[in-house]
């Protein structure tokens, strides 16, 4: 296959870091969220488990176990995110370099 000009390499060069700037950079917040997501998960998990029930339960220990339960919930569909937009950004860094 024939070399491209080099016109046509910058222009390539251009539009793959435009799309890389317009579409990865503004889902990079989703690691974040992600590790904050998996964090408050692993640490409530670890207070429900490890700590002393008392038999009365309170408001606040009802809330803080709905949003435990939330989180775990959420880790599927954050890590599919989190693993689609790598996957996309290593895709782009290939077509840039090759």
């Amino acid at each position: 296959m024939n070399k491209g000009s080099k016109r046509w390499n910058m222009l390539r060069h251009s539009v793959l870091e435009r799309t890389r700037r317009e579409v990865i950079e503004p889902f990079e917040r989703l690691y974040l969220t992600f590790l904050g997501t998996s964090v408050f998960y692993l640490i409530g998990l670890c207070q429900l488990s490890l700590a002393q029930q008392p038999a009365e339960y309170s408001v606040l220990a009802a809330i803080s176990i709905i949003a435990i339960a939330t989180a775990g919930s959420a880790l599927p569909f954050l890590t599919g995110a989190v693993l689609t937009l790598r996957a996309a950004d290593r895709k782009l860094e290939r077509l840039q370099r090759g």
